[in-house]
């Protein structure tokens, strides 16, 4: 199963090909180049980066021209994402505002809102967070108890969300708020945008087991929104919000399979390297080679797997849910294959960065304990099973399950 790519989109990878070899920064691909180490410096780095692809007209393609995009199609958008992947070009720093809140402010913004708001979006100058999960709503997110009460030409917002991917670099938030506390569940929700310098707004780091602090805690306390900040109808945030999340999982599914593979390739290169206590070398460990060669399976099922999803939307139909196959599976996947990693690497493998010797860095480790979320984020691996059992093979919902 391979792209059959016509000559329209084999000229969209040429453009985009030449553009990656004449910006990407000198010694990129190689053990010369380096990011800043400074963390203001690495952010702005990042910030600059999304400017200049922005400018080369490489920010958001799937976009409509009128608001900066290309208008790309969908194979356009599987090419991008292939070749950024096959380069290692990292993930853009604006990723969660292009994907998820640009989209919903075309469609229900107003167009002060399209004008303030998306052209920033794009160039980096401004850097989203979703506000969406809280302590007691994650799963069911319509349980959601922030509140946001009406005075004047302002909302007054109280409350915290929780799982907050990048809130301690963002600029602003996209967020769900309780609007009208005696609607129904999954009415009296507002789609309201955020800023991150509000007064009474706070971002509190989570430390995750690897050391680092990608996610957070956002208190929100008396924090004073205009309404005009509102996108859609006020209290209807609910349907809002159905077009940001339509756009969570869209064609990113070859970028996913290829930087799976790609780590598979890393972890055979170790396996050549590394010896056991005899000396031999691991990579002729018949049990090793076995999990080796199933990893090798997982990446092609999750290539096929995508291509069939993406086959059923060229051809006129929505994604169904055995979308929820691609994230199941993919993750489940990725955390065997980083167990697999440690495995490989032997007792060193367990070495932190700054250790002489640990293997490539202390590289796996790290990915190993970031796998440890995989099956969490983004909607875990129970509730994607749920959706399978519910909507592919007909089994009755659970008794809990609210059917509204």
């Amino acid at each position: 199963m391979e792209l059959g790519l016509t000559r329209d989109e084999e000229a969209f990878r040429r453009e985009l090909r030449g553009w990656l070899d004449a910006h990407l920064p000198e010694g990129w691909g190689t053990r010369a180049f380096r990011y800043p180490r400074d963390p203001a410096e690495r952010l702005q780095w990042f910030r600059d980066w999304q400017a200049r692809m922005d400018a080369g007209g490489w920010v958001a393609i799937h976009w409509p021209p009128e608001f900066g995009g290309r208008d790309a199609t969908l194979m356009e958008q599987v090419v991008y994402h292939t070749e950024l992947a096959l380069r290692k070009v990292p993930a853009l720093i604006g990723h969660i505002g292009l994907s998820l809140c640009g989209p919903t402010i075309m469609v229900h913004g107003t167009p002060e809102q399209r004008t303030r708001f998306l052209a920033p979006m794009r160039s980096g100058e401004h850097i989203w967070c979703e506000g969406f999960s809280e302590p007691d709503a994650g799963s069911d997110l319509a349980s959601l108890k922030t509140r946001g009460v009406i005075d004047g030409d302002e909302l007054v917002v109280n409350g915290q969300k929780i799982w907050t991917s990048g809130a301690e670099i963002a600029d602003w938030m996209f967020a769900l708020v309780r609007t009208d506390p005696d609607a129904p569940k999954r009415h009296g929700i507002s789609f309201v945008l955020v800023p991150m310098d509000a007064a009474g707004l706070d971002v509190r780091p989570i430390r995750q087991i690897g050391g680092d602090a990608g996610f957070n805690e956002v208190f929100l306390s008396d924090v004073r929104v205009p309404l005009e900040n509102v996108v859609g109808p006020l209290h209807e945030g609910w349907s809002v919000a159905r077009t940001t999340l339509s756009h969570e999982r869209s064609t990113l599914f070859m970028a996913s399979q290829l930087r799976m593979s790609q780590t598979l390739d890393d972890v055979v290169s170790l396996a050549k390297r590394s010896t056991d206590d005899a000396g031999r070398p691991r990579a002729s460990d018949p049990q090793l080679r076995r999990r080796i060669a199933r990893a090798w399976i997982a990446t092609q099922l999750a290539r096929i797997n995508g291509m069939r999803n993406l086959g059923r939307v060229l051809a006129g139909d929505q994604p169904g849910p055995e979308g929820a196959v691609m994230k199941l599976f993919g993750q489940e996947s990725e955390k065997s294959l980083y167990e697999l990693a440690l495995d490989v690497a032997g007792p060193a493998g367990v070495l932190d960065k700054g250790a002489g010797d640990a293997p490539d860095g202390g590289k796996w480790v790290l990915g190993y304990l970031r796998t440890r979320a995989s099956t969490i984020g983004g909607g875990t691996s129970e509730i994607q099973r749920n959706i399978l059992a519910e909507r592919v093979l007909g089994l009755p919902r659970d008794p809990w399950a609210d059917d509204e």
